[in-house]
């Protein structure tokens, strides 16, 4: 096979592929990004120059586009090369994850908040704190066109906020999230967890990628990388390209690994056991959760349409319930019509808070396994109280997983610090051990944020990028200097 040379080559286009690629071009670095899914067939992408897309999982296409591939207990079995989901299952924490240009922001609730833990970026490396992150929390906000619904200039269907509360519920002292939507382009109709076909919810693709190819930006869908290793020559990549069925070899100089915390530690993992890379004796520490539980609330509410609206219809918290934790509630938008029409009068609920981060990804016989302990997560039992509360006060049953953890925030196993033993990477991402390797995805969080953690991802690849840039000039302004002496 014949090896292609690039300079930068990041992986994966979620919020930290998406958001390092953006930032990076726009400091006048050129990108190759690989991204194992395909563009999305959205309205915004209706126009562009682009060779070909995918549906989402809507109507017809629905049961054939939904999964890309199912995992139990670690035996994998590939469904659909344009599937939506990924889904891992195992018996102590469970994960789901997306595929497609634009990665988690296409199948997000379009909450776009900081950290719910004070002081986050403290305390994990000398170098990081919330006040070097703060820049790129803004610009990542900016970007999506985050606001408050009391900031819109339009009625939104089913927010708690305009709803008439029940006296056990309460909204006070309870911040209510931006959100990325465009209200202008539709009816607050099919924002769902699959996708955003009428464009009305952000996302990465069109916000940020779309407007940088051609300059300076150039992204490879349905490219998904299957090995990494260290040469003296820079970082080779092996690729299976799933349009033509072919491998390819590219050649590295550096490489922003963004796959996402299930994909990038497979990765990381895999290329480890082949002797491809060494080190990384902290690789797989820190597994998180963020705290996810989510639950099903059969309200049957008369009259009431649930499906219209948001992703997210807001937060609430319980009245005289101590140390509740983030609740929020969601509509069942985006299945298939009989199913949708079925639970119309019905609502999904999320129960959310920083877990310890406790749990450990290990690689055996090409298998990825989790242990989690939900016991040792002090979090998960007072969302379960909360949950158990919210029936009993309502009168309506809340279902969820009691025993088996579920989350679509995996985060840790690569994560950032200072000591080459409990971390992965470094203050600006680069993996110890692995020059011109970085990681900027959410394996690289430190802890949980225990809030939807779609904007700290941001945040960091940002960072990353930016010392990276940085780094860069320096060497330029450096090299430049000694030719002129």
């Amino acid at each position: 096979m014949r090896t292609e040379r690039i300079e930068t080559v990041v992986i994966g286009s979620g919020f930290g592929g998406a958001v390092a690629a953006a930032r990076l071009v726009d400091s006048g670095v050129p990108v190759t990004l690989l991204e194992r899914g395909p563009w999305r067939d959205t309205a915004p992408l209706a126009n562009a120059d682009l060779p070909s897309t995918a549906p989402l999982p809507s109507g017809r296409h629905f049961p054939t586009h939904v999964l890309r591939r199912a995992s139990i207990a670690g035996r994998t079995v590939n469904l659909h090369r344009d599937g939506l989901f990924d889904i891992h299952l195992q018996r102590e924490l469970s994960l789901v994850c997306s595929s497609g240009v634009g990665g988690g922001s296409h199948v997000y609730s379009a909450m776009n908040v900081r950290p719910a833990v004070a002081g986050f970026w403290g305390g994990h490396h000398e170098a990081v704190d919330d006040a070097v992150m703060e820049p790129h929390y803004r610009w990542i906000l900016s970007q999506m066109g985050s606001r408050p619904v009391a900031d819109m200039d339009t009625r939104v269907p089913n927010w708690i906020g305009s709803d008439n509360v029940p006296g056990w519920m309460t909204l006070d002292g309870v911040e209510q999230p931006a959100l990325g939507l465009d209200p202008a382009r539709g009816q607050f109709a099919r924002n769902s967890f699959f996708g955003s076909r009428d464009g009305n919810k952000v996302t990465l693709d069109e916000r940020l990628l779309l407007p940088r190819l051609g300059k300076g930006l150039q992204v490879r869908d349905r490219h998904e990388v299957l090995d990494i290793a260290r040469t003296n020559e820079g970082l080779r990549l092996t690729v299976h390209d799933h349009g033509s069925g072919h491998r390819r070899v590219l050649l590295a100089g550096r490489v922003l690994l963004a796959a996402g915390t299930l994909n990038s530690l497979k990765l990381l993992f895999a290329s480890r056991a082949r002797g491809s890379l060494c080190g990384m004796p902290a690789l797989g520490l820190g597994i998180g959760g963020n705290g996810d539980v989510p639950a099903w609330w059969a309200c049957r509410e008369p009259r009431r349409d649930y499906r219209a609206g948001p992703p997210s219809h807001g937060r609430f918290t319980l009245v005289d319930f101590d140390d509740c934790p983030d609740l929020t509630r969601y509509g069942f938008n985006g299945l298939p019509a009989p199913l949708s029409w079925m639970l119309r009068r019905d609502l999904v609920l999320v129960g959310m808070g920083a877990d310890e981060a406790n749990g450990l990804a290990r690689w055996h016989r090409g298998r990825l396994l989790f242990a989690y302990n939900g016991a040792a997560n002090p979090v998960l039992a007072r969302i379960h109280r909360a949950f158990d509360e919210i029936s009993r006060r309502s009168g309506r049953p809340v279902r969820f997983l009691r025993h088996n953890p579920l989350t679509v925030h995996p985060l840790g196993g690569a994560r950032m610090g200072q000591d080459l033993r409990t971390s992965v990477v470094n203050a600006d991402g680069e993996v110890h051990g692995v020059p011109g390797l970085y990681v900027c995805d959410a394996s690289a969080l430190p802890a949980a944020p225990g809030s939807p953690p779609s904007m700290s991802i941001a945040a960091w690849a940002g960072h990353v990028a930016a010392t990276l840039t940085q780094a860069t000039t320096n060497l330029n302004a450096n090299l430049e200097g000694g030719h002129a002496a």
